[in-house]
Protein backbone atom coordinates (compact mmCIF):
# COMPACT_ATOMS: atom_id res chain seq x y z
CA UNK A 1 0.00 0.00 0.00
CA UNK A 2 1.07 3.58 -0.63
CA UNK A 3 2.44 5.19 2.51
CA UNK A 4 0.27 7.82 4.22
CA UNK A 5 2.45 10.03 6.39
CA UNK A 6 1.61 13.07 8.45
CA UNK A 7 3.97 16.04 8.16
CA UNK A 8 4.34 18.07 11.34
CA UNK A 9 5.59 21.20 9.61
CA UNK A 10 7.71 22.76 6.87
CA UNK A 11 10.94 21.36 8.34
CA UNK A 12 9.66 17.84 9.00
CA UNK A 13 11.51 14.85 7.52
CA UNK A 14 8.27 13.71 5.87
CA UNK A 15 7.85 16.96 3.97
CA UNK A 16 11.51 16.92 2.92
CA UNK A 17 11.05 13.37 1.64
CA UNK A 18 7.96 14.44 -0.32
CA UNK A 19 9.90 17.32 -1.89
CA UNK A 20 12.71 14.94 -2.85
CA UNK A 21 10.24 12.57 -4.52
CA UNK A 22 8.74 15.43 -6.54
CA UNK A 23 12.17 16.80 -7.50
CA UNK A 24 13.13 13.37 -8.84
CA UNK A 25 10.00 13.12 -11.01
CA UNK A 26 7.71 11.18 -8.67
CA UNK A 27 4.11 11.68 -7.57
CA UNK A 28 2.99 12.95 -4.16
CA UNK A 29 -0.63 13.48 -3.09
CA UNK A 30 -1.00 16.45 -0.76
CA UNK A 31 -3.80 18.44 0.86
CA UNK A 32 -4.94 21.85 -0.26
CA UNK A 33 -7.73 23.87 1.31
CA UNK A 34 -10.10 22.54 -1.40
CA UNK A 35 -9.35 18.85 -2.10
CA UNK A 36 -6.28 16.59 -2.14
CA UNK A 37 -4.11 17.09 -5.22
CA UNK A 38 -1.94 14.60 -7.10
CA UNK A 39 1.30 16.53 -7.36
CA UNK A 40 4.22 16.43 -9.79
CA UNK A 41 6.91 18.88 -10.85
CA UNK A 42 4.87 21.14 -13.12
CA UNK A 43 7.81 22.00 -15.37
CA UNK A 44 8.81 18.37 -15.91
CA UNK A 45 6.71 17.04 -18.80
CA UNK A 46 7.60 13.42 -18.03
CA UNK A 47 6.49 13.81 -14.42
CA UNK A 48 3.21 15.45 -15.46
CA UNK A 49 2.64 12.56 -17.89
CA UNK A 50 2.66 10.25 -14.84
CA UNK A 51 -0.30 12.21 -13.44
CA UNK A 52 -2.28 11.63 -16.64
CA UNK A 53 -1.42 7.93 -16.60
CA UNK A 54 -2.24 7.48 -12.90
CA UNK A 55 -5.61 9.20 -13.19
CA UNK A 56 -6.56 7.91 -16.62
CA UNK A 57 -6.97 11.59 -17.46
CA UNK A 58 -7.74 12.58 -21.06
CA UNK A 59 -4.93 14.51 -22.75
CA UNK A 60 -7.51 17.18 -23.65
CA UNK A 61 -7.93 18.16 -19.97
CA UNK A 62 -5.25 20.62 -18.71
CA UNK A 63 -3.92 20.65 -15.16
CA UNK A 64 -3.58 23.52 -12.71
CA UNK A 65 -0.13 24.70 -11.69
CA UNK A 66 0.13 25.52 -7.99
CA UNK A 67 2.53 28.36 -7.22
CA UNK A 68 3.99 30.04 -4.15
CA UNK A 69 2.69 33.49 -5.02
CA UNK A 70 2.41 36.28 -7.57
CA UNK A 71 6.11 36.45 -8.44
CA UNK A 72 6.31 32.75 -9.29
CA UNK A 73 3.08 32.99 -11.30
CA UNK A 74 4.27 35.86 -13.49
CA UNK A 75 7.10 33.86 -15.07
CA UNK A 76 4.59 31.23 -16.21
CA UNK A 77 2.49 33.65 -18.28
CA UNK A 78 3.19 35.78 -21.34
CA UNK A 79 1.00 38.58 -20.01
CA UNK A 80 0.02 39.39 -16.43
CA UNK A 81 -2.84 41.90 -16.64
CA UNK A 82 -3.72 44.42 -13.98
CA UNK A 83 -6.94 42.51 -13.16
CA UNK A 84 -4.87 39.41 -12.37
CA UNK A 85 -2.74 41.46 -10.01
CA UNK A 86 -5.78 42.80 -8.16
CA UNK A 87 -7.41 39.38 -7.88
CA UNK A 88 -4.23 37.67 -6.72
CA UNK A 89 -3.61 40.36 -4.12
CA UNK A 90 -7.14 39.86 -2.79
CA UNK A 91 -7.67 36.07 -3.05
CA UNK A 92 -4.20 34.44 -2.99
CA UNK A 93 -3.37 32.31 -1.16
CA UNK A 94 -6.81 30.81 -1.64
CA UNK A 95 -9.22 28.84 -3.84
CA UNK A 96 -9.13 31.01 -6.97
CA UNK A 97 -7.54 29.71 -10.18
CA UNK A 98 -6.64 32.20 -12.92
CA UNK A 99 -6.37 31.16 -16.58
CA UNK A 100 -3.87 33.28 -18.51
CA UNK A 101 -1.76 33.10 -21.69
CA UNK A 102 1.09 30.68 -20.99
CA UNK A 103 4.77 31.48 -21.29
CA UNK A 104 7.26 29.20 -23.02
CA UNK A 105 8.21 27.73 -19.63
CA UNK A 106 4.94 25.80 -19.35
CA UNK A 107 5.10 22.33 -20.94
CA UNK A 108 2.47 21.62 -23.58
CA UNK A 109 1.13 18.63 -21.62
CA UNK A 110 0.23 20.93 -18.70
CA UNK A 111 -1.79 23.13 -21.08
CA UNK A 112 -3.36 20.17 -22.93
CA UNK A 113 -1.62 21.68 -26.00
CA UNK A 114 -3.61 24.90 -25.59
CA UNK A 115 -2.34 28.50 -25.37
CA UNK A 116 -3.24 29.18 -21.73
CA UNK A 117 -2.24 27.98 -18.28
CA UNK A 118 -4.31 27.69 -15.10
CA UNK A 119 -2.58 29.00 -11.97
CA UNK A 120 -3.41 29.18 -8.30
CA UNK A 121 -1.70 29.71 -4.96
CA UNK A 122 -3.16 27.36 -2.32
CA UNK A 123 -3.58 28.50 1.27
CA UNK A 124 -3.04 25.13 2.99
CA UNK A 125 0.18 25.32 5.00
CA UNK A 126 1.45 21.91 3.83
CA UNK A 127 0.77 22.70 0.18
CA UNK A 128 2.65 25.99 0.38
CA UNK A 129 5.50 24.42 2.34
CA UNK A 130 5.82 21.67 -0.28
CA UNK A 131 5.88 24.14 -3.18
CA UNK A 132 8.59 26.14 -1.42
CA UNK A 133 10.62 23.03 -0.63
CA UNK A 134 10.57 21.90 -4.27
CA UNK A 135 11.20 25.41 -5.56
CA UNK A 136 9.05 24.87 -8.67
CA UNK A 137 5.34 25.01 -9.49
CA UNK A 138 3.44 21.80 -8.82
CA UNK A 139 0.93 20.36 -11.26
CA UNK A 140 -1.81 18.99 -9.04
CA UNK A 141 -5.25 17.96 -10.27
CA UNK A 142 -7.46 16.17 -7.75
CA UNK A 143 -5.92 12.92 -6.50
CA UNK A 144 -8.49 10.46 -7.87
CA UNK A 145 -9.29 8.52 -10.99
CA UNK A 146 -10.59 10.69 -13.82
CA UNK A 147 -14.32 11.58 -13.61
CA UNK A 148 -14.62 10.14 -10.11
CA UNK A 149 -15.13 11.82 -6.74
CA UNK A 150 -12.45 14.23 -5.60
CA UNK A 151 -10.73 13.23 -2.33
CA UNK A 152 -11.17 15.26 0.85
CA UNK A 153 -9.31 12.84 3.12
CA UNK A 154 -6.04 10.90 2.59
CA UNK A 155 -7.82 7.53 2.68
CA UNK A 156 -9.92 8.66 -0.33
CA UNK A 157 -6.67 9.05 -2.28
CA UNK A 158 -5.42 5.63 -1.29
CA UNK A 159 -8.73 4.01 -2.22
CA UNK A 160 -8.86 5.63 -5.66
CA UNK A 161 -5.24 5.56 -6.79
CA UNK A 162 -3.63 2.82 -4.71
CA UNK A 163 0.07 2.26 -5.28
CA UNK A 164 0.53 4.59 -8.26
CA UNK A 165 1.28 7.41 -5.77
CA UNK A 166 4.73 7.42 -4.21
CA UNK A 167 3.57 9.14 -1.02
CA UNK A 168 0.39 10.64 0.45
CA UNK A 169 0.82 13.59 2.79
CA UNK A 170 -1.84 13.48 5.50
CA UNK A 171 -3.21 16.90 6.34
CA UNK A 172 -6.54 15.69 7.68
CA UNK A 173 -9.91 16.57 6.09
CA UNK A 174 -9.85 19.48 3.67
CA UNK A 175 -11.54 22.73 4.63
CA UNK A 176 -13.52 23.87 1.57
CA UNK A 177 -14.41 20.42 0.19
CA UNK A 178 -15.03 21.63 -3.37
CA UNK A 179 -12.50 22.54 -6.05
CA UNK A 180 -11.34 26.10 -6.67
CA UNK A 181 -13.21 28.72 -8.65
CA UNK A 182 -11.65 28.99 -12.12
CA UNK A 183 -11.65 32.42 -13.79
CA UNK A 184 -10.55 32.77 -17.40
CA UNK A 185 -8.61 36.03 -17.94
CA UNK A 186 -7.26 35.04 -21.36
CA UNK A 187 -10.31 36.50 -23.10
CA UNK A 188 -11.48 40.08 -23.57
CA UNK A 189 -14.04 39.68 -20.77
CA UNK A 190 -13.39 37.64 -17.61
CA UNK A 191 -15.38 34.40 -17.51
CA UNK A 192 -15.93 31.87 -14.73
CA UNK A 193 -15.33 28.40 -16.16
CA UNK A 194 -15.92 26.50 -12.92
CA UNK A 195 -17.77 27.83 -9.87
CA UNK A 196 -16.17 27.26 -6.51
CA UNK A 197 -15.64 28.75 -3.05
CA UNK A 198 -14.96 32.25 -4.42
CA UNK A 199 -18.36 33.55 -5.57
CA UNK A 200 -18.96 35.65 -8.70
CA UNK A 201 -20.05 38.59 -6.52
CA UNK A 202 -16.73 38.48 -4.67
CA UNK A 203 -14.84 38.65 -7.96
CA UNK A 204 -17.07 41.36 -9.41
CA UNK A 205 -16.45 43.49 -6.33
CA UNK A 206 -12.78 43.60 -7.37
CA UNK A 207 -12.84 43.76 -11.19
CA UNK A 208 -16.43 44.42 -12.29
CA UNK A 209 -18.81 42.21 -14.33
CA UNK A 210 -17.83 38.64 -15.21
CA UNK A 211 -19.47 36.10 -17.51
CA UNK A 212 -20.46 32.68 -16.19
CA UNK A 213 -20.02 29.62 -18.40
CA UNK A 214 -22.46 26.83 -17.58
CA UNK A 215 -21.93 24.48 -20.51
CA UNK A 216 -20.34 21.06 -20.83
CA UNK A 217 -17.41 19.80 -22.88
CA UNK A 218 -18.05 16.41 -24.43
CA UNK A 219 -15.57 13.55 -24.22
CA UNK A 220 -12.64 14.03 -26.59
CA UNK A 221 -13.10 17.78 -26.94
CA UNK A 222 -10.41 20.17 -25.71
CA UNK A 223 -10.98 21.95 -22.40
CA UNK A 224 -9.70 25.42 -21.53
CA UNK A 225 -9.53 24.43 -17.85
CA UNK A 226 -10.29 21.47 -15.55
CA UNK A 227 -13.83 20.71 -14.43
CA UNK A 228 -15.59 21.49 -17.72
CA UNK A 229 -16.34 17.92 -18.78
CA UNK A 230 -19.94 16.82 -19.22
CA UNK A 231 -19.50 14.01 -16.66
CA UNK A 232 -17.23 14.54 -13.68
CA UNK A 233 -17.06 14.27 -9.86
CA UNK A 234 -19.11 11.06 -9.93
CA UNK A 235 -19.42 8.39 -7.21
CA UNK A 236 -19.41 4.69 -8.12
CA UNK A 237 -23.10 4.54 -7.27
CA UNK A 238 -25.54 5.92 -9.81
CA UNK A 239 -26.36 9.49 -8.77
CA UNK A 240 -29.68 10.99 -9.85
CA UNK A 241 -31.04 14.50 -9.30
CA UNK A 242 -34.71 14.71 -8.33
CA UNK A 243 -37.14 17.49 -7.56
CA UNK A 244 -37.27 18.42 -3.86
CA UNK A 245 -39.83 16.54 -1.80
CA UNK A 246 -40.61 13.92 -4.44
CA UNK A 247 -39.30 11.03 -2.40
CA UNK A 248 -37.73 7.83 -3.72
CA UNK A 249 -39.56 6.23 -6.64
CA UNK A 250 -37.03 3.58 -7.72
CA UNK A 251 -37.30 0.12 -6.23
CA UNK A 252 -34.14 -1.79 -7.12
CA UNK A 253 -30.81 -1.81 -5.29
CA UNK A 254 -29.62 -0.21 -2.07
CA UNK A 255 -30.84 3.37 -2.15
CA UNK A 256 -30.01 6.59 -0.35
CA UNK A 257 -31.99 9.82 -0.59
CA UNK A 258 -30.30 13.17 0.14
CA UNK A 259 -32.47 16.21 0.91
CA UNK A 260 -31.64 19.84 1.59
CA UNK A 261 -33.64 20.54 4.69
CA UNK A 262 -36.54 18.29 5.71
CA UNK A 263 -36.78 14.75 4.34
CA UNK A 264 -39.95 13.66 2.54
CA UNK A 265 -41.69 10.42 3.42
CA UNK A 266 -39.48 7.61 2.09
CA UNK A 267 -40.19 3.94 1.35
CA UNK A 268 -38.98 1.36 3.82
CA UNK A 269 -35.33 0.44 3.29
CA UNK A 270 -34.29 3.78 1.81
CA UNK A 271 -31.70 5.64 3.84
CA UNK A 272 -32.59 9.30 4.23
CA UNK A 273 -29.95 12.00 4.75
CA UNK A 274 -30.83 15.62 5.52
CA UNK A 275 -28.26 18.29 4.69
CA UNK A 276 -28.52 21.83 6.07
CA UNK A 277 -29.75 24.74 3.98
CA UNK A 278 -26.24 26.18 4.14
CA UNK A 279 -24.31 26.06 0.86
CA UNK A 280 -20.88 26.42 2.44
CA UNK A 281 -21.52 23.63 4.95
CA UNK A 282 -22.85 21.36 2.20
CA UNK A 283 -19.85 22.09 -0.04
CA UNK A 284 -17.48 21.11 2.75
CA UNK A 285 -19.30 17.83 3.38
CA UNK A 286 -20.61 16.76 -0.04
CA UNK A 287 -17.73 14.65 -1.40
CA UNK A 288 -17.06 12.99 1.96
CA UNK A 289 -20.73 12.00 2.16
CA UNK A 290 -20.70 10.50 -1.34
CA UNK A 291 -17.47 8.64 -0.57
CA UNK A 292 -19.08 7.20 2.56
CA UNK A 293 -22.19 6.07 0.65
CA UNK A 294 -19.96 4.37 -1.93
CA UNK A 295 -18.01 2.64 0.82
CA UNK A 296 -21.26 1.42 2.37
CA UNK A 297 -22.26 -0.24 -0.90
CA UNK A 298 -25.21 1.87 -2.04
CA UNK A 299 -26.24 1.31 -5.66
CA UNK A 300 -28.23 4.50 -6.21
CA UNK A 301 -28.05 7.92 -4.62
CA UNK A 302 -30.95 10.27 -5.23
CA UNK A 303 -30.14 13.89 -4.46
CA UNK A 304 -32.62 16.71 -4.45
CA UNK A 305 -31.92 19.64 -6.74
CA UNK A 306 -30.04 22.20 -4.61
CA UNK A 307 -31.66 25.58 -3.94
CA UNK A 308 -31.37 28.38 -6.48
CA UNK A 309 -29.04 31.32 -5.92
CA UNK A 310 -25.38 32.16 -6.38
CA UNK A 311 -24.32 30.63 -3.06
CA UNK A 312 -25.35 27.17 -4.33
CA UNK A 313 -23.77 27.50 -7.78
CA UNK A 314 -20.75 25.27 -7.10
CA UNK A 315 -22.84 22.54 -5.44
CA UNK A 316 -25.30 22.57 -8.36
CA UNK A 317 -22.43 22.34 -10.84
CA UNK A 318 -20.80 19.34 -9.15
CA UNK A 319 -24.09 17.44 -8.80
CA UNK A 320 -25.12 18.18 -12.37
CA UNK A 321 -21.87 16.75 -13.73
CA UNK A 322 -21.90 13.80 -11.30
CA UNK A 323 -25.38 12.84 -12.50
CA UNK A 324 -24.60 13.15 -16.22
CA UNK A 325 -24.96 9.86 -18.07
CA UNK A 326 -21.90 8.16 -19.45
CA UNK A 327 -19.12 5.86 -18.47
CA UNK A 328 -17.69 6.51 -15.01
Amino acid sequence: MTRILRASGADSPVLREAAAILSSGGLVAFPTETVYGLGADGLNADAVAKIYAAKGRPATNPVILHVEGIASAKVLVSHWPEVAQRLAERFWPGPLTLVLPASALVPAIVRAQGPSVALRCPSHRLALALIRAVGRPLAAPSANRSQHLSPTRPEHVASSLGEVVDLILDGGPTEAGLESTILDLSRERPRILRPGPIAPADIEAIIGPVEIWEGAVRAGEAQAAPGMAERHYAPRARLELVEPGTGCLVSEGRRAYVAFGALPLLPEGVRGISLPLDAEAVGTRLYALLHDLDDEGFDRILVEQPPDGEAWMAVRDRLRRASAKGSA
